[in-house]
């Protein structure tokens, strides 16, 4: 190889990578791509720091709005209830519970839900008369089925159920609905157990003659909403009869003592043995007159045969009661005996006052005339 070519050899090996930097900068599509790089990147850092706090903003601006009509709906609601427009009452309350649900507090749903108990409640016995005890309780015998139908048609079937006073099938369709999806509507499921709860308890206790169901139906719907004044009562009643019947053949007068007071009430609650609470005070009341003859009581023997005969005539017991009469009699006017030896005196002073009897024995002495 000559010097020639020595020479012009390394001139373009140096000149090479010098070149093709250059051309590259000069592409217009090089700085286009850094600049849609940056801006990209200027979006990025934008986004993140702005959108958490756009979106707080507007969460704090719905929750601004929502409050004032939480606030109008449930006051109205309450009045709709107080001025007996229930179904009103009702509607607004639903509305509360779907279109406001996401912003109510834990005291606003509580409140929300309490009202919303109430007025089914209310619905549920507007007009409606008390039910009495029938003779023969009817009893049905339900078979659970799996069910596989929707949230909404099974709410809708359990309202028509409710409303029909379908106490047994509306539980059974509210149960298959918190099994479905225990989240759907809950203070409106809510609410409805505790009406059909409440119900199927009273009708047991009133009607069937089932007192412990009764009162654990009671119990169960307690758990939803606290108990009306009414079924308060009823459940109060229903207690004493239990205490009074466990006394029942053992201890007359404490069997007396507790359905005194319940058959002014409830005359014809009962329990399985269909003994009214008003035959049952007419039996007790007979028995303790009884045992009141036995220890000579006969003018309180005379009180409590005349209670037992006030609520049903007993042709047996006339005899005996007429004779009972004549014992009080005699043993009010019997004389009272008076206590032997001398009985203290005053003594006058000469101030003319009396002193108090001191107790010790004085001679009266016979002034002469």
């Amino acid at each position: 190889m000559n010097e020639k070519d020595t020479w012009v050899e390394e001139p373009l090996e140096e000149s090479t990578p010098k070149s093709s930097k250059k051309k590259f900068l000069e592409k217009s599509s090089s700085w286009l791509f850094l600049g849609l790089l940056i801006a990209l990147l200027i979006i990025v850092v934008g986004a993140a720091l702005g959108i958490p706090k756009g979106i707080n903003d507007r969460l704090t601006l719905a929750d601004t709005q929502a409050e004032p009509k939480i606030q109008s709906q449930l006051e109205s609601a309450k009045l709709d209830f107080h001025e007996g427009r229930y179904q009103i009452a009702l509607e607004r309350l639903d509305w509360i519970l779907e279109e406001m649900n996401a912003y109510l507090s834990e005291e606003q749903l509580a409140e929300v839900g309490d009202l919303y108990s109430q007025t089914l409640l209310e619905l549920s016995t507007d007009g409606t008369p008390t039910p009495q005890p029938t003779p023969t309780p009817t009893i049905t015998v339900y078979t659970p089925t799996p069910d596989l139908r929707g949230e909404e048609e099974l709410f809708s079937l359990a309202q028509g159920q409710i409303s029909d006073e379908l106490w047994n099938e509306a539980i059974q369709t509210l149960e298959s609905l918190r099994q479905k999806n225990l989240d759907y509507r809950t203070i409106q499921v809510d609410g409805m157990l505790y009406i059909a709860l409440r119900n199927r308890g009273v009708k047991k206790i009133l009607v069937d003659g089932s007192l412990e169901p009764g009162l654990y139906d009671l119990a169960l719907a307690e758990r939803f909403a606290p108990l009306d004044s009414q079924a308060e009562g009823f459940r109060t009643w229903t207690r004493l009869y239990l205490t009074g019947a466990s006394y029942w053949g053992v201890d007359w007068a404490q069997a007396v003592y507790y359905f005194e007071q319940v058959y002014p009430a409830l005359p014809n609650l009962r329990d399985g043995t269909n003994i009214t609470a008003k035959e049952r005070f007419r039996i007790a009341a007979l028995e303790y007159a009884k045992q009141l003859l036995s220890i000579e009581d006969y003018c309180l023997a005379q009180e409590y045969f005349d209670k037992a005969l006030q609520i049903g005539d007993d042709p047996q017991i006339q005899p005996t009661m007429q004779w009972v009469g004549e014992q009080c009699v005699q043993q009010t006017n019997a004389p009272t005996p008076t206590p032997e030896g001398p009985t203290p005196t005053l003594t006058p002073t000469l101030e003319g006052d009396l002193t108090e009897p001191t107790g010790e024995i004085t001679e009266e002495k016979t002034v002469e005339p």
